[in-house]
């Protein structure tokens, strides 16, 4: 079973502080499960207030087997948008089971409950990812360029700004 936990902004404040051997809410974290200190950085910086963009913008961790195995969440929102881009991790060692795909299902439904849509931008080569959204229904809508002359396949839900049912 896999689970979402979204950390407060204290203990987001303290995982940035926090060794990977430290257990989180008496979840151990597997090595590389956290997110990159600029992902906790880039919440920690909204005004207390802004709840739901901290939602859309502090990572969710993932929890599987009693373990904190990753990470998931927006890169950012503003008060009036409603789009929100995915962005995930799964430490090396807990990959190739399924996790990702289980918790971008799960955020796109908290997306949805919240009345945002999810985007995502991947590497062509990252066969995982592109795997991940395609089983939760995603496909890719455009390439785009990126000025250093990368290029990222968008992917996106179909009919996503028609109403949920």
């Amino acid at each position: 079973m896999i689970s979402l936990l979204q950390p407060t902004r204290e203990e987001l404040r303290k995982l940035l502080l926090w060794s990977e051997r430290e257990p989180f809410r008496g979840y151990a974290l597997a090595t590389a499960a956290l997110p990159p200190r600029t992902v906790a950085d880039e919440a920690l910086r909204l005004p207390g207030t802004a709840q739901r963009p901290y939602r859309w913008t502090a990572p969710f961790l993932i929890v599987s087997d009693e373990m904190v195995v990753g990470s998931i969440g927006g890169k950012g929102l503003l008060e009036d948008e409603d789009e929100v881009e995915l962005g995930y991790n799964v430490a090396p060692a807990y990959r190739r089971r399924g996790i990702a795909t289980v918790a971008i299902g799960s955020c796109v439904d908290l997306l949805r409950a919240d009345g945002c849509w999810p985007l995502a931008h991947v590497e062509p080569h990252n066969v995982p990812s592109r795997r991940a959204l395609y089983r939760n229904g995603f496909v890719v809508e455009t390439i785009v360029r990126l000025p250093d002359s990368l290029d990222l396949e968008r992917w996106r839900l179909p009919n996503q700004y028609d109403p949920p049912p």
